[in-house]
């Protein structure tokens, strides 16, 4: 087994030290906001709280680690990281051609791991556009690669709650909020610990209430999604059919972007999301 340089076991150590898997990240956020004294609504927070995050900016810390020995050799322990080398190490990631996304996951974990707070303006990076956001927008070859009569339960469930991929083999028959004889909302429980109550879709109310017929209470109503189904997709699709729900007969006002803030702020809670632009540029555009 290779041997840990200083500046990787430290941030391994960090890493350790800051991981909290079983926080709730709503709350963590709020008790960063208190502990800075600002009412800013920012996502910052002290801690990691999922393991795809922290594998996520593990495998950044060991890029920049690398970095660092190679281009900084006098740099020998964490205390010695500066801003500037955040700032030199994303300016060097956009030149090798990293997507948008990558670029701001590094400078993410990068100021966390080292307190910072460097911003893209600091680092003359160039913003992410919604113009070059293309997940879910069209057929991609991997989408094609699974039997969808294989998974139609899961499918109805994803299209009618708008949930995300890790809810689908969760989900318990009691999980499902009843009214007139049909199930209405879906108690959910998903990124960050967030909970909510998402709407079922007029349209597939009687489909989930004779998919629900004869579902044990207490057990997981799946127990296979394949990854290769793009779920986004469906909360696409979700998203503009509940803002017609919300919108109902009345006139679309077009307030916001060009489109109705009242339906939009119900959306968004529906989503399980807090700002507004996220839901018109990753889901309706």
């Amino acid at each position: 087994m290779a041997r840990m340089s200083k500046i990787d076991y430290q941030l391994h150590c960090r890493m350790q030290e800051i991981f909290s898997p079983n926080e709730s990240r709503h709350e963590a956020k709020k008790q960063y906001r208190e502990m800075m004294g600002t009412k800013d609504t920012h996502n910052r927070t002290v801690g990691i709280h999922s393991y795809k995050t922290y594998d996520a900016y593990k495998q950044t810390s060991i890029e920049f680690v690398r970095y660092i020995r190679k281009e900084h050799k006098e740099v020998k322990d964490v205390k010695h990281i500066k801003e500037e080398h955040i700032i030199e190490y994303v300016k060097y990631r956009q030149d090798d051609g990293k997507s948008a996304y990558t670029i701001s996951k590094d400078m993410a974990a990068l100021n966390k791991l080292f307190n910072y707070n460097v911003t893209k303006k600091d680092a003359g990076i160039k913003q992410r556009s919604y113009k070059n956001i293309t997940r879910s927008r069209g057929d991609k070859e991997h989408d094609r690669k699974y039997n969808p009569d294989n998974y139609k339960e899961q499918i109805l469930f994803a299209k009618s709650s708008g949930c995300r991929r890790e809810s689908v083999l969760v989900i318990k028959p009691e999980h499902f909020i009843w009214e007139n004889g049909l199930p209405v909302r879906v108690y959910l429980k998903e990124k960050g610990g967030k909970e909510r109550e998402a709407p079922i879709l007029k349209k597939y109310q009687e489909n989930v209430k004779q998919m629900l017929e004869g579902k044990k209470i207490g057990k997981p109503l799946f127990d296979k999604y394949t990854k290769k189904i793009d779920n986004h997709v469906f909360r696409r699709g979700y998203v503009k059919e509940r803002y017609a729900e919300i919108l109902g007969h009345r006139v679309d006002s077009k307030d916001y972007r060009g489109y109705d803030s009242k339906v939009l702020k119900e959306l968004s809670a529906n989503l399980g999301h807090e700002r507004l632009d996220v839901i018109i540029y990753n889901y309706i555009i």
